[in-house]
């Protein structure tokens, strides 16, 4: 089994409302509007990119080229919003396109990196 269907498990985990669960959507709480949060601070941002520079790693052993990038991104763009819409159901989190768009820089970070590994030369 390839690690990255290992690693959407974690991030849902991650990702769950575990706490202050309601049974209605918090739509008002929602950040629509990549960067435009005060609430977004450089520390959290990282933490979404390395958070799925392991995906997009592991999703690229075995595959190159633009369709295979562009896999990695589509499928990192679902997970992500999954992941965001479970916390529709908090009061403590705020689902946010800030999160999925550095997911999916994460992603391309980490495929990028991986195909630059394996292409690299050696002395």
């Amino acid at each position: 089994m390839k690690l990255w269907k290992w690693w959407v498990l974690v991030v849902l985990i991650i990702s769950g409302p575990w706490f202050g669960f309601v049974r209605r959507p918090q739509w008002s709480r929602v950040d629509w509007v990549p960067f435009a949060d005060p609430a977004d601070k450089p520390k959290d941002l990282l933490q979404n990119v390395l958070l799925f520079v392991p995906f997009g790693w592991s999703y690229a052993s075995g595959r190159t080229g633009r369709r295979a990038l562009i896999g990695a991104l589509a499928l990192a763009l679902v997970i992500s919003v999954v992941a965001e819409s479970t916390q529709l159901f908090s009061v403590d989190r705020y689902p946010s396109a800030t999160d999925v768009f550095m997911g999916l820089l994460g992603t391309a970070l980490g495929f990028s990196g991986a195909f630059a590994w394996r292409n690299r030369e050696l002395p």
